[in-house]
């Protein structure tokens, strides 16, 4: 009943709509079939039904293993195709089941492994599961940003980024020290990939007048890319196409 509990709960969730004014920005980066990881960070309990209904598409909800002790949440989110995951210790059968999905269809996963309750403009400490998932199944991960936490009648922005495809050498799970690298890229991607949000947001990027040219940088990245480094990954091939 996955599927079609999906879109029925995408059309309840639409009805709220006008509470959650939300702009998305990227919509032309969006995958909407075939194989790919939707990434996000993690802000608030309202980050699963804005990014459904804003993010046209079907694909399956990655959650923690706790939703589970209670009987309704269970219930409901079973119905709505929730994969849920103990994150310390994943099931065999769940990881069959990600990798199953994978092979031509979506996921949508929070790296963070929980909800971040300090700065919303710093991810947490990524867990390595996304890279496992992106290195087996070869799926590109499609970064999602939440701008800051969902607040009734307050404006809020949605940032889709360029899908990340790193990792050439794919259909198998990496090492342990693998997987950190791939992990610590990723964090770096959506540290830059922030850093272009807040520069459209703040400055209003998508009225004509504010505009970049073609090929112009935000000043605000062309700094943090003099600043930071690209982590290496260790020596795994690297997709650079």
């Amino acid at each position: 009943m996955g599927k079609p509990f999906y879109y029925f709960s995408k059309f309840l969730y639409g009805l709220g709509r006008p509470l959650y004014p939300t702009k998305v920005i990227g919509r032309e980066n969006i995958i909407k079939k075939g194989k790919c990881i939707y990434a996000c960070n993690h802000l608030s309990a309202i980050d699963i039904p804005m990014t459904q209904v804003h993010i046209p598409g079907y694909r399956r909800y990655i959650g923690k293993v706790d939703f589970t002790t209670h009987k309704l949440s269970k219930f409901l989110l079973d119905k709505f195709g929730v994969i849920f995951i103990d994150r310390d210790k994943p099931a065999l059968s769940t990881m069959r089941e990600i990798f199953s999905v994978l092979d031509d269809g979506q996921i949508f996963i929070f790296p963070e492994g929980t909800r971040n309750k300090g700065n919303e403009n710093e991810m947490q400490e990524l867990k390595t599961g996304l890279a496992l998932f992106a290195a087996k199944s070869g799926a590109p991960v499609v970064p999602v940003l939440v701008y800051r936490r969902p607040k009734i009648f307050h404006k809020n922005y949605l940032y889709i980024g360029k899908p990340i495809d790193i990792i050439k050498n794919k259909g198998r799970l990496p090492s342990a020290s693998d997987a950190e690298a791939i992990t610590l890229r990723y964090a770096y991607e959506f540290a830059r990939l922030r850093v272009e949000f807040n520069d459209y947001v703040e400055n209003k990027r998508w009225k004509k007048k504010n505009r970049l040219g073609e090929g112009e940088v935000p000043p605000a990245l062309a700094a943090f890319d003099a600043e930071h480094t690209v982590p290496a990954l260790c020596g795994i091939e690297e997709n650079k196409e």
